[in-house]
């Protein structure tokens, strides 16, 4: 009798917890858009890693060897590209979560290269006759915040705009040091709302701009409703399983 009784508490619950599930993907699913949002400059990435606390980071270093030019002018996960020098892009070789891109173009205008001072692979795009170089980065879901390292291949600034799923942009200039050593720019927001950034190098001000990045890194953590819907998995098997003892 008191196993019965205790499975029909637990089984009348079920709505209960149902409900309380929703509730808290319902404001899961609400704090990924702020109204206005608010971003933190890093220029210290250990700094960036302790605020960022445990929330998983993605860091793609642009595999460990040259790859150039891109001539699509696109770079993701799922990039399948034989290029004039070095070894192919394969599906797999950049981390998912993100799109990096630049107006096609002609030379080498979007290149993966390898070695002078730095660990693995660089993202440039600079040794080309054409204007306005930019790199704009995607993100499959919003994230939070993000960052990279650059030196003087960038020039002496850059020009870094940050668009929100809602709200204004964030815009704003940020001096290089003049070096070849990795100089890293890290930015946090209030909430999951970031949806794209793009970087405006300045190398040579007469050819309207640039890009260099290197360890490119950013925020990512399940999709809510994936999650509920592994939990809501999991109290159904619960709650058939109570009643399947009930029945016996």
């Amino acid at each position: 009798m008191n196993l019965i009784s205790k499975t029909l508490t637990i089984t009348d619950m079920y709505p209960k917890c149902i409900a309380f599930l929703g509730t808290i993907l319902s404001v899961c699913g609400s704090a990924s858009i702020a109204e206005s949002a608010s971003i933190t400059p890093f220029t210290n990435r250990n700094d960036f890693n302790t605020t960022i606390g445990a929330t998983p980071l993605i860091i793609e270093d642009f595999t460990n060897s040259i790859h150039y030019p891109i001539t699509t002018g696109i770079l993701n996960s799922q990039t399948n590209l034989v290029v004039n020098n070095g070894s192919p892009i394969r599906p797999g070789d950049i981390k998912p979560g993100a799109t990096y891109s630049t107006p096609r173009g002609s030379g080498f205008f979007f290149n993966i290269d390898a070695g002078g001072g730095y660990t693995g692979g660089f993202l440039d795009g600079f040794l080309s006759s054409n204007f306005n170089k930019t790199l704009t980065i995607n993100f499959d879901n919003n994230v939070s915040a993000f960052g990279f390292d650059t030196n003087n291949f960038m020039g002496n600034d850059f020009n870094l705009t940050i668009k929100f799923s809602s709200g204004e942009n964030f815009v704003q200039n940020f001096l290089v040091s003049n070096s070849e050593s990795l100089q890293f720019f890290g930015f946090q927001s209030d909430a999951f709302d970031i949806q794209s950034v793009i970087i405006d190098g300045n190398r040579d001000r007469s050819d309207g701009g640039q890009f260099a990045v290197d360890n490119f890194t950013f925020t990512t953590i399940p999709e809510p409703f994936n999650l509920g819907g592994i939990l809501i998995a999991g109290f159904m098997g619960l709650w058939l399983k109570l009643k399947k003892q009930k029945g016996s």
